[in-house]
C-alpha cells in the first residue's frame, strides 16, 4: 500500500488517470440507476393509468387506502426495525462485559503465575 502510495505521488498523471477512472466508473453507476428509476417510474405510472381507466370513481379512494396502507406497513416495519436494534445493542453490551470478565479472568491467572516465579525464585 505504501509503494502504491509512493508511485502515485511521483507520478501526477497516475492520479489524473485514476481519478478519472473513477469518476468514470460513478458515471455509469448512476446512469444504470437513473434507467432502473425512470423504468420503475414508468412501470407505476402505467399500473396507475391502467386501474383508473378501468374504474375513474373508485380510483381515488383505493388510492388513498393504499397509501394510508403502505404508510401504516411502513410504520410497524420501522418500529419492529427500532426493537431490533435496541435487542441487538442490548446484546452486545452483555457481550463485551462478558468478554471482559473473561479479560480478567485470564489476567488473573497470569498474575498468580508471575507471582509464583516471583516468590520461587
Amino acid at each position: 500500500m505504501d509503494y502504491i502510495m509512493q508511485n502515485l505521488s511521483g507520478h501526477p498523471m497516475m492520479v489524473i488517470i485514476v481519478i478519472f477512472v473513477g469518476l468514470l466508473i460513478v458515471y455509469f453507476l448512476f446512469k444504470q440507476l437513473l434507467k432502473l428509476a425512470l423504468l420503475f417510474f414508468l412501470i407505476l405510472l402505467a399500473i396507475g393509468g391502467y386501474l383508473y381507466f378501468k374504474d375513474p370513481e373508485k380510483m381515488p379512494q383505493n388510492m388513498m387506502e393504499t397509501l394510508e396502507k403502505a404508510k401504516t406497513q411502513t410504520v410497524k416495519a420501522v418500529d419492529k426495525g427500532k426493537e431490533v436494534y435496541v435487542k441487538g445493542k442490548a446484546i452486545a453490551e452483555k457481550g463485551k462485559k462478558l468478554t471482559e470478565g473473561m479479560d480478567n479472568l485470564s489476567i488473573g491467572k497470569e498474575k498468580k503465575t508471575d507471582q509464583e516465579q516471583r516468590g520461587s525464585k
